[in-house]
């Protein structure tokens, strides 16, 4: 089979989750006072790797075969 970069990577084929950039970590949608706690992504959770493509960057072209 063929592979192609993932189109889910933050930039398509680099591996890392869009949602958080890579970090594992993202800011939840409300904070307290000016301290912004950063909650584990619900998408990769924590890792920080891409969950479509397992941190690899490239995805399988399926085939008809």
């Amino acid at each position: 089979m063929s592979t192609r970069a993932c189109p889910d990577c933050d930039v398509a084929g680099d591996g890392y989750c869009s949602h958080c950039r890579g970090k594992g970590k993202v800011l939840p949608d409300k904070s307290f006072g000016k301290f912004h706690a950063e909650i584990i992504c619900s998408r990769c959770k924590g890792s920080g790797m891409c969950p479509t493509c397992g941190g690899t960057g490239e995805v399988e072209i399926g085939g008809d075969e």
